[in-house]
């Protein structure tokens, strides 16, 4: 609709000449007067004229004998016209033509705009369906472009590589589809920890029980042997092979009460690792330092502002040390080595902020497309009640993690 208005009103601005009609008539009577002039036509020749009209599409011709209608390309006009009549138009309208065997005056009505409207319709039409098929294809890519990246993972899982994620875009079918094979991947990933877990617990449980029973279980036997053949001499003897029995059996028993119980609590989930506090700024100047030599020695400008106030703060070290390396690991992946890598600590209230910020390295791949080390950061860092944010804006990576903290000051 935007084409067709915008293309007839050129054609409205461009008819609207004065001009146009009569060079176009001009033009169509120039014709005509060759074709009349190679043939030799005389005014008798009407159906020759009539040829020449029906090949010349949007042009209608009368022409007139001393003042008097002698042809017209329109029969309805003849009919009610009737031949003889006298002219309808102005003289001025009027042009010279020649036959063979007479002067004549000729009459042209001529409707070339419409042959330009209908270019203009048919253009827009076809313009239309292009950008239609363009649309439909581009949309159609995007789908199988879509699939073939689902159809790779999925050659990568079947390599083995299990923890290689499904990308989940857009919340049609196929993104369904894609969520249903991820979570699939998690439960076959689950099944075989679990699986994991219990061959080593029944391997521990049949080293614990091949070592902690055999003793107790070999004196009993040997017991229980001497009391069956009555290899005891005296009756003091009888009682205290039959109380070291009774003992071992109590212990066989402990032992495997206590075997039975870890073999449980190997099934079990592991629980929360444990928090305790230290002084802040001393534990992020260790977390800074294992990592900062290493950034200035690949060539990185490193800079670390610390908290100017003191605080306490709750952490697993092991953990949260975990963090900082997946961190400082991307910077010197991802990191551009001619602008500086900022690490700054702040304390908001009850809340510390500590912010990496680096500007990505044009030349390298993006970050990892998976993204898993950014997901176990985040998970520490909850399970510390904190918060991990990460995002990338235009050619810059920052990270803020938010963890509670007990000023000091």
């Amino acid at each position: 609709m935007i084409l067709q208005t915008a293309g007839t009103n050129l054609l409205d601005r461009h008819f609207a000449r004065p001009s146009f009609i009569a060079e176009q008539n001009q033009r169509t009577k120039a014709q005509l007067s060759q074709y009349i002039a190679q043939n030799r036509l005389s005014i008798t020749d009407r159906d020759r004229l009539s040829d020449w009209v029906s090949k010349k599409k949007y042009v209608t011709i009368y022409i007139y004998q001393n003042k008097q209608l002698v042809y017209a390309s329109d029969g309805h006009s003849v009919e009610s016209q009737g031949l003889g009549s006298e002219p309808f138009v102005p003289d001025d309208s009027l042009y010279d033509l020649r036959f063979s065997d007479a002067d004549t005056q000729l009459y042209l009505e001529s409707y070339f705009e419409y042959k330009y409207y209908n270019i203009a319709t048919f253009s827009c039409l076809a313009a239309s369906s292009a950008f239609f098929l363009f649309l439909m294809l581009l949309f159609i890519n995007t789908k199988t472009s879509y699939v073939e990246i689902l159809e790779n993972e999925i050659k990568i899982l079947e390599g083995g590589n299990l923890e290689y994620p499904i990308t989940i875009k857009g919340t049609d079918e196929l993104a369904s589809l894609a969520q249903s094979v991820n979570e699939m991947r998690k439960s076959f990933i689950e099944r075989l920890e679990n699986e994991e877990q219990a061959r080593n617990a029944n391997n521990e449980l049949v080293t614990a029980m091949s070592h902690d029973l055999r003793t107790p279980l070999t004196a009993l036997i040997g017991y229980l042997d001497i009391i069956q053949y009555r290899k005891y001499k005296t009756e003091e003897q009888l009682f205290n092979y039959i109380a070291n029995s009774k003992d071992n059996a109590y212990r066989i028993k402990h032992l495997s009460d206590q075997l039975f119980e870890y073999f449980i609590l190997s099934y079990s989930q592991n629980d929360p690792p444990e928090l305790k506090e230290y002084d802040g700024g001393q534990l992020l100047d260790q977390f800074i330092g294992i990592h900062s030599p290493l950034l200035v020695d690949e060539g990185f400008l490193f800079t670390f502002i610390p908290c100017e106030m003191p605080f306490t703060v709750s952490v697993h070290v092991m953990s949260m040390q975990r963090v900082f390396d997946n961190l400082f690991s991307n910077v010197l992946k991802y990191a551009d080595k001619g602008h500086e890598v900022r690490v700054q600590c702040t304390l908001h209230g009850e809340q510390l902020h500590i912010d990496v910020e680096n500007r990505i390295d044009p030349n390298t791949e993006n970050a990892d497309s998976n993204g898993i080390g950014i997901k176990v950061c985040e998970k520490i860092v909850q399970n510390h009640k904190g918060n991990f944010e990460a995002a990338k804006t235009d050619d810059m990576y920052r990270v803020r993690i938010s963890l509670p903290v007990h000023s000091n000051g």
